[in-house]
């Protein structure tokens, strides 16, 4: 059986993944909705690296009960995989150095760092 999210949880959704560019500093990117759901999966993300634009789509939750909580944790989830994009292409391009490859891992660490940090003292 079908448990897609209905149109006010795309909304949330929505919400959700503009909460999370801002607070993971993805502003370089365009992230929009994709027309089609995902397939086989609660969500998805493709990317244009030339448009900087990340594509995101909802699919089926299947046993994963729909909930605010459910829908935040799967946009961070496909949040996360653009976050982690840059060092993943550069890792893998044959004509990057390390140099390369160190400046997109020393991106994630600031910026986990970052947030991480926050928590640990308990600073909001």
């Amino acid at each position: 059986m079908s448990n897609i999210p209905t149109p006010e949880d795309a909304h949330f959704f929505a919400l959700c993944v503009k909460k999370w560019q801002e607070i993971l500093n993805l502003n370089d990117w365009r992230i929009e909705k994709g027309l089609k759901p995902a397939k086989q999966a609660m969500a998805s993300v493709e990317f244009n690296e030339s448009a900087r634009l990340a594509t995101y789509r909802l699919g089926d939750f299947g046993a994963e009960k729909i909930t605010h909580e459910s829908l935040d944790c799967t946009a961070l989830h496909e949040l996360l995989h653009v976050m982690l994009h840059d060092l993943l292409a550069t890792a893998q391009d044959p004509k990057s150095s390390q140099d390369d490859i160190d400046k997109q891992e020393h991106r994630v660490i600031n910026l986990l760092e970052r947030l991480l940090s926050k928590d640990s003292y308990g600073i909001k």
